[in-house]
């Protein structure tokens, strides 16, 4: 892939080979021009491509864009002002022709090449199962904190795209097809002086096609072991140097990898006899006898994989239809307007001899009463007999996103270099989402039961009267329709002249209006109207402003000093529902000799919790238990577990925002005696407090100490309970008084597991890159080497709790490079890519009689080819081109980790070969 480093340095006029910079942050339209430009510090080779600080890239294999680009016009991701770069930060930029280079056929992969961007460890991006709990992939620049909320802003076209999602809720970046985009702008540094809300760890920046002239066909397909993919897409346009106007529609389609097909996804402890047919265990004195179904031979057990028939990778279908339309009303007004419908059906399956979370292997106690009981001698009158359904009820998960909206937008010139820009947007987004789950109720009914026609039959499910199956079926369903109106108003131009250059003021306004409509719950088959309801909506109002002083310029550089920008920028933000916050940032750029870039910044930023994780959770209830297994350290066992639990679970109204406070420092060199070599690096710092997150009841050992001492309380009175229930559902009694008044006493403990301000982060890393691009008699060779270093992240848990080491946990390596060499012969481009993720060391050995004991977890180091051939022919010909994607051609297996399945820690989709053609006339 070819992640381009944008430096924050002014502009200069300069050929670019670059896949179009119009559509970027903050304004969606370009005036044409004549000819390419570039950021400063990008200067042009021979051939007429860039030399860039390719951090994390492949080389760029696309010619021009189908529109040039006005300088004065171009507003960069991070910065509100025309013709500058943002100050004091580094901008990541990936080109279409890097998209393609990767074979993504997904948003959410292009960012898998981002080493900055963490969504998934060793992992492919994508909704697993494609149940309610994972109804949208949230991107995550450096790994942070993202329960309520995300602490990464996604934008599309520099404008906020509305959330998608039950549980929790972000922009859905895939509603954008790879096809569509111009380029993905990533910039890892605190945005909320600039964007608001969520640009924590960064911001993300989905540019699409601003214009188009002709018509273009794309085609891929792509295979694996028992796997496909395909995708394809058309695009006809019109540009009548005036406007332009184009119409796209987008297609993919891939099938589901089930734990059968690769065999790192395999089981690592036994299954405990759930597997088909099932065990039965008699208990006789403090001994257990186990009986494998249906022999039932003594001291044996079933046993399977139960990892089989669950999808590592769900099959996914998409279509997307995208429109643009752009005119030049009068030599100083231009209207833009775009549009975009998606839908995306996911279907992922479960093994329903699983036992882990959700667990579908079920264990019930049968009786003589029941007609099917099958006595073992010497019977005692009763026996557990394990079991799962599989082959009998549904194992299908399914997802659907419909997602649509639409954005215009009118430019002004004002005169005197001054413009305006004004704004509005809409969309709307509905997921619906089910996966299986089991009617409790029924089932021990059923076990219950007396004659064979209501009765549940443990030890053969095809005896069960199918009426009785069927009543046993639940659903694990959601949805959540969700809205977005948006307004926004920016004016930005030269305020004055002074020594270094024009001091440039950009100022605005912004109106939000989010509204969150959800359903979640587990109802009976085809009674969503059961589904625990929740529903929400917010206000915010905005102002904003930046300011660039360039006390050094050309006019007045002097030995040492070749040019010096400072910058600041603020944001006031009221919100409707939590209150009001305002965030500054600071900035500057220096350069010692015009090849050497010093930058660095300082400012705070936020994130707001989402919608569904406040007022509006659907699954905000009390879960009562009927026993106890929570016990404080100096609380009687007996006595004490018998009595029940509540549990304050789901959303909370009294949710405030995640806050942090950001900076970083780095440097690029492009030496002027090294034609085509860039150096990169920043250092980056990052302070997290009021982390959203869920107090850890379920640790007995954890929870009952001083420092959680405001999310339990023990033996709780009616009264108490009801103030902390308020309106709330009840899930597992009629009422909280009918829990009182018995022998023991009420509930034993309350606990408030809902969505909580918590604990602290403090993060910081290196952020490197380096390129080489050498013109040759033959063409070009290039090398880049780019990446990301965890030098620290440590958690306090709950405020005030001292920070402990979080870089030993499950998933957090360190340390992330991709590096990439590749030549280009004529029309043929030919690039090879090492993804490398270091290995980590586990802070508590995980031991299984199968594998023994793990300390250590092993690197991941796939390899990528990628080739593309123009053929640059007449005729038929013409604009034909062709790509050969081979990932991970090694077939790498991810890195065993020694719980639950091989590798929890890691999916890859194996060898993957993609074939592509483009066409265009």
């Amino acid at each position: 892939m070819n992640a381009r480093t944008t430096q924050p340095t002014g502009f200069k006029t300069k050929p670019l080979l670059m896949t179009g910079i119009c559509g970027t942050a903050l304004m969606l339209a370009c005036s044409p021009a004549q000819a390419q430009t570039a950021p400063a510090g990008q200067e042009a080779t021979p051939d007429g491509s860039p030399q860039t600080a390719a951090a994390n890239s492949l080389p760029t294999a696309n010619g021009p864009s189908e529109a040039d680009t006005s300088v004065a016009d171009i507003v960069v991701t991070g910065t509100l002002l025309r013709g500058v770069a943002p100050t004091g930060t580094n901008v990541v930029a990936l080109s279409s022709a890097d998209v393609v280079a990767s074979g993504a056929t997904s948003a959410n992969q292009i960012l898998a090449r981002v080493p900055q961007v963490t969504s998934a460890f060793n992992t492919v991006p994508t909704l697993v199962n494609g149940g309610p709990g994972s109804a949208v992939v949230r991107p995550n620049l450096r790994n942070l904190p993202a329960v309520g909320g995300s602490t990464t802003l996604v934008l599309i076209d520099g404008h906020r795209a509305v959330n998608a999602g039950i549980l929790q809720t972000s922009p859905d970046p895939d509603v954008v097809p790879p096809a569509l985009l111009e380029r993905v702008d990533v910039v890892p540094d605190g945005g909320s002086s600039i964007y608001g809300s969520d640009a924590v760890g960064g911001v993300i920046n989905f540019i699409t096609k601003s214009r188009f002239n002709g018509i273009e066909t794309n085609a891929r397909y792509g295979f694996a072991d028992n796997y496909y993919t395909v995708d394809a897409s058309v695009t006809a346009g019109k540009d009548w140097g005036l406007g332009s106007i184009y119409a796209a529609y987008a297609f993919s389609k891939n099938d589901a990898i089930f734990g059968r097909d690769r065999d790192y996804y395999t089981q690592v402890s036994p299954s405990g006899g759930f597997c088909p047919p099932g065990t039965v265990s008699i208990a006789r004195g403090a001994a257990t006898t186990t009986y494998a179904l249906p022999n039932r031979v003594a001291g044996t057990s079933t046993n399977c994989n139960p990892y089989d028939n669950a999808s590592i990778f769900p099959a996914v279908e998409r279509h997307s239809f995208f429109a643009g339309l752009t005119q030049k009303l009068s030599d100083a007004v231009r209207f833009e307007v775009k549009a975009f419908y998606t839908r995306r059906e996911t279907i992922g399956a479960t093994d329903l001899t699983s036992t882990g979370f959700p667990s579908y292997g079920q264990t019930v106690t049968i009786t003589p009463a029941n007609p099917f009981y099958v006595p073992i001698a010497p019977d005692t009158g009763s026996q557990s007999v394990s079991f799962s359904y599989a082959g009998y009820l549904d194992n299908k998960q399914r997802n659907r996103l419909d997602e649509w909206g639409v954005t215009p937008s009118i430019t002004a010139e004002l005169g005197s270099g001054w413009q305006l820009r004004a704004l509005g947007n809409y969309g709307r987004s509905v997921i619906d989402a089910s996966a299986p789950s089991i009617n409790a109720a029924a089932q021990a009914a059923a076990i219950a039961a007396t004659t064979t026609a209501t009765a549940l039959n443990p030890y053969n499910l095809s005896a069960t009267n199918p009426d009785v199956l069927r009543s046993i079926q639940a659903v694990d369903y959601g949805r959540s329709k969700q809205e977005l109106i948006n307004a926004r108003l920016i004016l930005d131009g030269a305020l004055f002249h002074i020594g270094g250059g024009d001091v440039r003021l950009a100022a605005g306004a912004e109106y939000i209006e989010e509204t969150f409509a959800g359903a979640y719950g587990i109802i009976p088959v085809g009674r969503q109207d059961l589904a625990p309801r929740g529903s929400a909506s917010r206000r915010v109002k905005s102002v904003f402003g930046e300011l660039a002083i360039p006390i050094v310029g050309s006019e007045n550089a002097f030995g040492g000093v070749e040019s010096l920008t400072l910058s600041a920028s603020a944001r006031y933000d009221s919100y409707s529902d939590f209150g009001d916050t305002f965030n500054p940032k600071f900035g500057a750029t220096y350069k010692p000799v015009s090849w050497i870039t010093i930058r660095g910044n300082y400012g705070t930023s936020f994130n707001a919790p989402s919608l569904a994780d406040s007022a509006g959770a659907p699954d905000s209830r009390v879960q009562i238990l009927p026993v106890s297994p929570f016990r404080e350290a100096t609380s009687p066992f007996i006595p004490d577990f018998l009595r029940s639990t509540l549990i304050l679970a789901g959303g909370n109204p009294n949710l405030k925002p995640q806050k942090a406070t950001t900076w970083s420092v780095g440097g690029d060199v492009r030496p002027t005696f090294i034609n085509g070599l860039t150096l990169s690096a920043t250092y980056y710092n990052i302070r997290l407090k009021d982390e959203i997150g869920l107090a850890p009841f379920y640790a007995p050992a954890a929870i009952f100490q001083p420092a959680y001492s405001n999310f339990y309380k023990l033996n709780p009175t009616l009264a108490q309970a009801q103030a902390a229930a308020g309106t709330l559902p009840l899930d597992g009694a009629a009422s909280l008084a009918s829990l009182y008044g018995g022998p023991l006493g009420g509930p034993y403990v309350l606990f408030d597991a809902r969505r909580n301000n918590l604990g602290e982060l403090r993060q910081s890393g290196i952020d490197f890159n380096a390129s080489y691009n050498l013109p040759t008699s033959f063409g070009s060779v290039f090398a880049s080497a780019g990446g990301t270093y965890t030098l620290k992240r440590e958690v306090a848990p709950i405020k005030g709790q001292a920070f402990i080491n979080d870089l030993q946990n499950p998933g957090s390596s360190r340390f992330s490079l991709l590096a990439s060499v590749g030549t280009k012969v004529g029309g043929l481009t030919a690039t090879a890519t090492l993804s490398h993720s270091a290995g980590y060391n586990l802070s508590t050995p995980l031991i299984s009689a199968a594998f023994g004991t793990q300390t250590k977890v092993g690197a991941f180091n796939p390899v990528d080819l990628f080739f593309a051939y123009d053929v640059a022919g007449e005729g038929v010909f013409k604009d034909l081109s062709f790509t050969l994607n081979i990932n991970n051609i090694a077939n790498e297996d991810p890195p065993f980790y020694n719980l639950g399945t091989g590798t929890t820690n890691g999916t890859t989709l194996g060898r993957l070969v993609q074939f592509g053609v483009r066409k265009k006339f």
